[in-house]
C-alpha cells in the first residue's frame, strides 16, 4: 500500500487521544451538575430543530465558517458540509494528510452519550437549565466524535501504513488480532479512572465502563476504516 503523505507517529496520536478522552471527562463532570434534561434531545426549539440539533448546527456553522472542515481528517456530525455555513477564509488551505472514508456513527454516538447521562446526572427536568445543557451536550457529543470517528481513522491509517499486512487482510478478527494491544487498552482504562477522580466525578466504575466502550468503539472503526481503504487501494 502506497501512502502519499507521512502519517502522524502513533504515539502522537496516542497522547491526542488521551488528551480527547480527559476534555470528554473534564465535560462529564460538568454536565453531572445538571439534571438529565433529555427533553432537549427530541423537544422543538426552533426552525423544527430540537434544542440539540439547533445548537450543534450553529456550533458547526461557526467551525465551518473557520475552514474546520476543509481539512481532510475533519468532518462535520450529523449534518453535511453543505448544509453548513460556507467557509469565510480568503485563502484555502491546500487539503494535506489522510482522507477520511465517510464512516458515519453518529446515531450510536448520541445513543452512548444519552446512557452516560443516565449514569451521572439526577434524573430530573429543568427546563430554566434547558440552555446550558444543550451547550454542554453539543460540546461533548463533538468531541466524542472526533475522539472516536476522526481518531480511529487517523490511528487505522497511521497503523496500515506500518503494517503491510492490514492493507490486504479481510477478516475483521484477524485485524483486530492485530491492532489490539490489552496493554494500551488497560492502561488508558486505569488512567481514565485516576482522571475522573482528578476532575471529581464519583461514579469512578461508571466512568471505567464508559472508557470500555469507547476504546471497543474506536476499535470498531479502526476495522472498518481498514477494510474499506483496503478495498479503496484494490481499485
Amino acid at each position: 500500500m502506497v501512502m502519499k503523505e507521512k502519517p502522524i507517529d502513533l504515539i502522537e496520536l496516542r497522547m491526542r487521544g488521551d488528551y480527547l478522552t480527559e476534555q470528554i471527562l473534564v465535560g462529564l463532570r460538568n454536565r453531572s451538575k445538571f439534571p438529565i434534561n433529555l427533553q432537549t434531545f427530541s423537544e422543538i426549539f426552533f426552525d423544527n430543530k430540537s434544542w440539540f440539533m439547533y445548537r450543534l448546527k450553529k456550533e458547526q456553522d461557526l467551525d465551518s465558517e473557520f475552514g474546520r472542515y476543509l481539512y481532510n481528517q475533519q468532518s462535520p456530525f450529523m449534518f453535511k458540509e453543505e448544509e453548513l455555513s460556507k467557509p469565510l477564509l480568503k485563502e484555502l488551505p491546500s487539503p494535506e494528510g489522510f482522507k477520511g472514508v465517510g464512516v458515519d456513527h453518529s446515531k450510536q454516538i448520541v445513543d452512548l452519550y444519552k446512557k452516560m447521562l443516565y449514569e451521572i446526572c439526577a434524573k430530573d427536568d429543568n427546563r430554566a437549565t434547558y440552555g446550558e445543557t444543550t451547550k454542554i451536550d453539543v460540546g461533548i457529543v463533538l468531541l466524542l466524535n472526533e475522539r472516536l470517528v476522526d481518531f480511529a481513522q487517523q490511528v487505522a491509517w497511521t497503523k496500515m501504513s506500518t503494517n503491510s499486512q492490514l492493507s490486504k487482510e479481510t477478516d475483521s478478527e484477524k485485524i483486530k488480532e492485530i491492532i489490539v494491544s490489552k496493554e494500551r487498552e488497560n492502561d488508558v482504562i486505569k488512567n481514565a479512572a485516576i482522571l475522573a477522580q482528578k476532575h471529581g466525578l464519583t461514579n469512578i466504575e461508571s466512568i471505567k465502563d464508559f472508557t470500555k466502550v469507547l476504546i471497543d468503539f474506536t476499535t470498531q472503526i479502526e476495522i472498518e476504516t481498514i477494510l474499506l481503504l483496503g478495498k479503496r487501494n484494490l481499485k
